[in-house]
């Protein structure tokens, strides 16, 4: 199997050294840029597996990147890295199609936890299994190992928290979870991060899971997977 490969945008000379060797050693080739513009025009001739981008830069930031990429070229699992702290930021960037967001400082275990969960999601679904029972829920059904959804007879293309946040739902049907819990499960989150990133991928479930409506606000206690039968 070909290395796979991680693009790094970051201004800070520091920062993209540590990431170069925390990545290298874990097996990964890297290739690093210094700017939204550098990136855009490096991603003009090439692929990488995984792009983590910096918010902050001084000629494009991370947010313009990430826009332009969502609406111009094939998926790229994005990781935003950014000193950004404010629940309205992660929330911008999480819209704008990053799949996760990471606040420095960080651990650098879990940031590797992180990349190592989107390229997994990735490779699965450039090379999905031939057998494998699905989960099924209605007219929907879910692959786990190819990583792919059905909504009868036409597929629906989910980010990797997308994919995993229904994943866990639908291992626990008509179970009422709260945001701090789906943030444990399925981001992996040992503490309390901010909890709008769970409701900004339950939005996007939804959307994508139109018309059907399973998936059902439980006011003051959180989400469940709900009788599909309920929103044909």
């Amino acid at each position: 199997m070909p290395t796979q490969s991680i693009l790094i945008v970051d201004d800070e000379e520091v920062m993209t050294q540590a990431l170069t060797v925390l990545f290298q050693n874990a097996g990964y080739a890297t290739e690093a840029v210094h700017s939204g513009q550098a990136a855009l025009h490096y991603l003009a001739t090439r692929r990488p597996d995984l792009m983590v981008l910096d918010v902050i830069m001084p000629d494009m930031d991370g947010y313009t990147v990430c826009r332009h990429v969502r609406q111009h070229m094939d998926y790229i699992p994005i990781l935003m890295l950014t000193v950004k702290d404010q629940s309205w930021e992660k929330v911008l960037g999480l819209e704008l199609g990053a799949d996760v967001y990471v606040t420095k400082p960080f651990v650098y275990g879990e940031l590797l936890a992180q990349v190592k969960a989107l390229l997994r999601f990735a490779t699965c679904k450039q090379n999905p299994a031939t057998a494998e029972r699905p989960l099924t829920f209605g007219a929907l059904t879910l692959w786990e190992q190819q990583c792919r959804v059905l909504i009868h007879d036409r597929e629906i293309k989910l980010a990797p928290q997308e994919f995993k946040l229904l994943h866990f739902l639908l291992h626990h049907p008509q179970q009422v979870f709260g945001r701090t819990t789906l943030l444990h499960h399925v981001w992996g989150y040992e503490q309390t991060e901010d909890t709008r990133t769970v409701d900004v991928h339950i939005q996007r479930l939804r959307e994508k899971l139109a018309p059907m409506q399973v998936i059902q606000t439980v006011r003051g206690f959180g989400y469940q997977l709900v009788d599909p039968q309920d929103g044909q």
